[in-house]
């Protein structure tokens, strides 16, 4: 079963959901941005009674706007417990604290945080929404001096932030404050099969413009990448659902590798990939298989086939925020065609309502050795230089 929602489903998301004939549900704003897809929803109070009466299927959401209706509707159900755990960063730190001793953390209502002082020995600290979506309001703070900035500036965001995303997908009130991981990030799709074992679907490193940028602009895969993080990740995994027990659960999870080579969670995100349909449609254009169908068939992918033809190459996930500085419903125009102008393979992109959203799309690319200024371009860049604003300027 497929559970739906707005504000935005990608076009691949859509003809995959709806070529294969799942029963699908609208939790939510998903109706309208399905016209003219063919698609044929249950009603959404018959479909829950019947899945909680008969548990055990599979079950994807579109996002994260979705795990609000999972979490009501599913009540009593393996699903509705497993987005329970994991969507509350708050409680997966209390969950993962026995594997994880070393790692300090405390939640905080946004109230206090102007007149908190950390203790010295608490800096770096990572400060972020305990519910929480896109990297909005987090920060990395490594000294006092940084924190008497961020701490003014968090609360101006999470409210600029509130138009955009409900209570339950971003925490207005709640802010954790952990210890800083240091070393490479990377992100996983995956799914606990029916005996619980995960089944990685997806590796992408996450790569930043420096120490201070938490912006989820680039993410990068390999060949090189997916064979060296895929196996320990697989374990990390693995020790993940030793606390957790679930099986026929798909998940999208963050963690950072040490210097030795330790992988520590970050976050675990339930029953969805990467969030606006990113990653799932990423491995499609980007490696060829379906990970949607992969999932719901319980298969996996064949890493052979996919790496044939891209060996030494990289593919690069690239989202397309506002970091402009200005309001998208001041920007009249955003240039793609200048965009797609820098990469000299893209290969698929996504566009959206800017004025809406605050992002303009996302773009998946590939580059040859030799190429990664086309990476390092898009990472460094606000893309103020390709927007026009409705003043003219």
């Amino acid at each position: 079963m497929i559970i739906l929602s707005g504000p935005w489903l990608s076009s691949h998301f859509i003809e995959t959901v709806v070529g294969n004939g799942w029963p699908l549900v609208d939790a939510g704003g998903a109706a309208e941005l399905l016209e003219g897809s063919g698609a044929m929803l249950l009603e959404p109070g018959v479909a829950a009674r019947d899945y909680c009466l008969r548990p055990g299927g599979r079950v994807l959401t579109s996002g994260e706007q979705a795990l609000e209706w999972v979490t009501r509707e599913l009540r009593g159900t393996e699903e509705a417990r497993g987005a329970s755990l994991f969507k509350d960063k708050t409680e997966f730190r209390r969950l993962m604290k026995p594997d994880y001793p070393e790692l300090a953390f405390r939640e905080m209502p946004l109230a206090k945080i102007s007149a908190y002082e950390p203790e010295p020995g608490f800096y770096p600290f990572v400060i972020k929404p305990a519910v929480g979506f896109f990297s909005i309001g987090v920060h990395t703070v490594h000294s006092p001096e940084e924190w008497h900035k961020v701490r003014a500036q968090i609360a101006f965001e999470i409210s600029s932030a509130r138009r955009h995303f409900p209570e339950h997908m971003l925490s207005q009130e709640r802010l954790l404050l952990e210890s800083f991981i240091d070393g490479e990030e990377f992100a996983v799709d995956a799914y606990f099969d029916d005996e619980g074992n995960p089944i990685v679907l997806n590796v992408l490193e996450h790569r930043f413009a420096s120490l201070q940028d938490v912006s989820d602009r680039l993410y990068v895969s390999s060949q090189q990448i997916v064979e060296s993080i895929g196996p320990p990740a697989r374990e990390f995994l693995v020790g993940v659902n030793r606390a957790c027990g679930l099986t026929r659960f798909p998940l999208h999870a963050e963690f950072r590798r040490t210097a030795t080579g330790k992988l520590v969670p970050i976050e675990i995100n339930p029953l969805r990939f990467g969030g606006w349909c990113t990653t799932g449609d990423f491995a499609y254009f980007a490696w060829g298989f379906n990970s949607y169908e992969l999932y719901m068939r319980d298969e996996e992918p064949d890493w052979a086939a996919a790496f044939s033809g891209r060996e030494g190459n990289e593919l690069g996930l690239i989202v397309l925020d506002n970091s402009t500085g200005i309001a998208g419903e001041d920007i009249e125009f955003f240039d793609y065609e200048e965009l797609l102008a820098g990469f000299s393979k893209p290969l698929h992109l996504a566009k959206m309502d800017f004025n809406r959203f605050p992002m303009f799309g996302f773009l998946f690319a590939e580059i040859a050795p030799g190429q990664q200024e086309e990476f390092r371009q898009v990472l460094e860049n606000d893309l103020s230089g390709l927007i026009r604003t409705r003043s003219g300027q």
